[in-house]
């Protein structure tokens, strides 16, 4: 749900008091639609989060830290110019309007001090960042709007700052009860009230419009309603609210609709409804690239299969074409010289009679070699398709193992290091290629309940680090069976992991796993020693024998709770 007018004056409210005395020490730019100032304030550190994204444009504190990346942006670089060492002056919100001016006192190379305005318009899809000087004039924008895109408003560097223009709408909190029986009236019957509210007043969230009309079903007891909400928003009398889905909010209490107090600011509360998924998207974009990658290539290696297992099935099946041979020299003496085909008794099957088709061309002796020579062939490329199989198998079990990675990457470090993975492979991923290949990053430790410590790979090569490198051969190695998924071990420093320890191991290698949604999965299970990586296996392909198997359910909370 995107932030409304009255979310934005909660906001307001709550920012001014919080960025009181605040200084901006660093700007970053983490994507290509969000903004963050940070520095030092009274109250200690602060982070604020400006988005214009489309559909989550807002403006609040956040404890989150995203990666920035390698080059900054202009537009960052533009701020960091006009702003790094600014300090706040103040914020205000045009009346009923999804806009924030938040004011900075800034100084110049030559030390002369000036006033600088960032603009946060939380508009949709036309949501922009704007910096603007004293005087109003916009120095640069995120997002520029040329006099061709909006003949109307263009919004570009050097021009005069303007509002977007006006819906034309009344404002809910200045309308008389009169005024509002007058417009009442005029309501065409087949309109709902819902969206009679939504069509007449502004800054009304269409979650409002709808609670106002089912909790209110005459005129009297509507604008009862709105004069209640009014006064709310007059006197700052806001309320962070969860609606019971879980993914929606409002900042005045509903009547109609499940709803539940956010214990927090309204700042806690978008963090925690749309930081995250704003990283998961952020994250699934970069990835798409090697997305696409891994599914080509799994599919090729699919269909390569299908045709090598024809293959083989044919190869296996060669005993016919030796029989036919056989009969063929068994029958020298019935044959005639350029006949297309001979009728035999096939002593093989019963007696029963046999039509073999020849090349007239040769003689039956010839028609015979030739088939000898082909069930030669099939005979010999039985092992050789058996061992092209195993190969295509692995190969398709390690991107399998790839996309499944790509779909659980937490941050920009783990999508490096499977990106960093591909590149020896020589697979054209997209990107630089790096010079130096960076240190592996740890596998995510967990403690059990019952005190062992064991870890989990996140992609393949936290998967080879942890299995080769930090266990001891004494640990106990879990992995999905025969599902992708992660390498996690065990520390037993000695010690036999008790049934508990085991379990919860297992259900963390079930999660991070591709069976995370199925409701049991098998996790088999054995000591380090164990497990082999074959001679030029890929990154995290293993062997391994004389294992257990436990069942499991994966359990989300419980890989939060055990999390170290």
């Amino acid at each position: 749900m995107p932030v409304d007018a009255f979310a934005v004056g909660a906001l307001a409210a709550e920012l001014t008091s919080a960025l009181d005395g605040c200084r901006i020490d660093k700007v970053q730019m983490p994507s290509r639609y969000e903004v963050h100032l940070s520095g030092r304030g009274p109250g200690g550190p602060y982070r604020l989060l400006l988005s214009a994204h489309p559909q989550r444009a807002r403006v609040h504190l956040t404890k989150e830290s995203f990666e920035n990346p390698a080059s900054p942006p202009m537009f960052c670089m533009f701020l960091r110019k006009h702003l790094t060492g600014g300090r706040f002056l103040g914020l205000e919100q045009p009346s009923l309007e999804r806009i924030l001016r938040l004011r900075w006192s800034t100084a110049d190379e030559m030390g002369n001090i000036s006033v600088k305005t960032l603009v946060t318009e939380m508009i949709g899809r036309h949501s922009n960042l704007i910096l603007t000087d004293a005087d109003g004039r916009i120095l640069d924008c995120l997002r520029r709007v040329d006099p061709e895109m909006s003949p109307q408003r263009p919004v570009l560097p050097g021009l005069f700052y303007r509002d977007p223009p006006g819906q034309g709408k009344l404002s809910p909190l200045t309308v008389t009860e009169n005024e509002f029986t007058m417009l009442w009236k005029l309501k065409q019957p087949e309109l709902s009230v819902d969206d009679w509210l939504l069509n007449t007043f502004t800054a009304l969230p269409p979650l409002l419009c709808r609670d106002i009309a089912e909790s209110a079903a005459d005129c009297g007891a509507v604008f009862s309603r709105l004069s209640d909400l009014a006064e709310r928003v007059r006197g700052n009398l806001f309320i962070p609210m969860i609606i019971k889905n879980g993914m929606d909010f409002v900042s005045l209490p509903l009547k109609s609709i499940p709803q539940e107090p956010f214990h927090g600011s309204f700042s806690a509360l978008l963090d925690a409804l749309y930081t995250n998924r704003d990283r998961a998207e952020q994250l699934s974009q970069r990835a798409s690239g090697l997305q696409k990658t891994a599914r080509s290539n799994r599919e090729k290696l699919r269909k390569k299969l299908g045709y090598l297992r024809q293959e083989l099935l044919d190869a296996q099946n060669r005993e016919h074409i030796r029989e036919k041979a056989d009969l063929l020299m068994a029958n020298l003496h019935r044959a005639e010289r350029g006949a297309e085909a001979i009728t035999v008794e096939d002593f093989y099957h019963d007696g029963h009679e046999l039509r073999i088709k020849l090349d007239p061309a040769k003689s039956i002796q010839q028609n015979a070699a030739a088939l000898y020579k082909s069930y030669a062939k099939l005979k010999n490329a039985e092992t050789a398709l058996a061992a092209q199989i195993s190969q295509a198998e692995r190969e398709e079990e390690y991107w399998e193992s790839v996309g499944d990675q790509l779909t659980r990457v937490a941050n920009e470090r783990d999508l490096d290091e499977i990106r960093d993975e591909l590149h020896p492979a020589k697979v054209q991923v997209g990107g630089k290629n790096r010079k130096r290949e960076k240190p592996v990053s740890q596998p995510t430790k967990f403690r059990s309940t019952a005190g062992f410590t064991f870890r989990a790979g996140r992609n393949n090569r936290q998967n080879d680090l942890l299995t080769m490198r930090l266990a001891g051969r004494g640990d106990v190695w879990l992995h999905t069976q025969k599902i992708p998924g992660c390498h996690t071990v065990i520390e037993t420093n000695g010690a036999e992991p008790d049934e508990q320890t085991l379990l919860e191991a297992a259900t963390v290698a079930a999660w991070f796993s591709q069976a995370r949604t199925s409701p049991k999965v098998p996790v088999d299970y054995t000591a380090v020693r164990n497990v082999k990586k074959p001679s030029g296996a890929r990154p995290g392909m293993v062997i391994y024998d004389r294992f257990k198997t436990i069942l499991v359910e994966p359990n989300e909370d419980l890989v939060k709770r055990l999390s170290v």
